[in-house]
């Protein structure tokens, strides 16, 4: 027989619990990196090395969360891993995208003088190359955006059980996908959706 829940216990389940997410199968937490140049800040980047999953892909470092890491400490050990450095400064989190409702990529934001790039070491098994982009770069150029409808493919879904119409009305999700070029990188996708924010957020967007 369960035992009937007390109201102390839910507020000490509540205040334990340390996430904000529910239903999410993976997270994974990247580090805005933020290298104080002469001429300002840039951001860093990573080329995916071109033996693992969307290889060539330009990416901030980051990884798959373990269970019970924060996301600084997810953030900061998967950039030590890949590409060595680990003198960052963590500025404060910045927040959180959702990819395919069951996948949840936290932001966290970080600066390194720009002497730190020297002791730069790259997992060559994941990493193929870093570099840097100004973030005025950002604030100056407007990317290009693919506009996303994303649809559900109910075919199978138990309508006869739920006792509902076969042509229920779903909700049709979209998203707005951005696209920037830099010389000759391309930046896309969740990596270019939190530079975009982030620029514009800050007040330095001219868009």
């Amino acid at each position: 027989m369960s035992k009937e829940l007390q109201k102390e216990e839910i507020r000490d389940f509540l205040a334990q619990r340390g996430r904000d997410t529910i239903d999410i199968m993976r997270e994974f937490a990247v580090l805005i990196l933020l290298v104080a140049k002469p001429d300002g800040l840039h951001f860093l980047f990573e080329k995916r090395a071109a033996k693992i999953k969307q290889p060539g892909d330009i990416c901030f470092p980051g990884g798959k969360m373990e269970p019970g890491e924060s996301v600084e400490a997810c953030a900061l050990r998967e950039t030590f891993e890949e590409i060595g450095l680990e003198n960052i400064e963590i500025l404060g989190r910045y927040g959180t995208q959702y990819e395919l409702a069951s996948i949840a990529m936290h932001a966290v934001v970080g600066i390194v003088p720009e002497e730190e790039l020297k002791n730069l070491r790259l997992s060559e098994a994941e990493v193929a190359e870093v570099f840097t982009v100004p973030v005025r770069f950002f604030a100056e150029n407007e990317p290009y955006i693919y506009e996303q409808d994303i649809v559900q493919d109910t075919a199978d879904f138990p309508y006869e059980m739920l006792g509902i119409r076969s042509d229920y009305k779903w909700r049709v999700g979209h998203k707005q996908i951005a696209i920037y070029r830099y010389e000759d990188k391309i930046i896309w996708g969740l990596t270019a959706s939190f530079v975009r924010h982030f620029v514009a957020e800050l007040g330095l967007s001219k868009f």
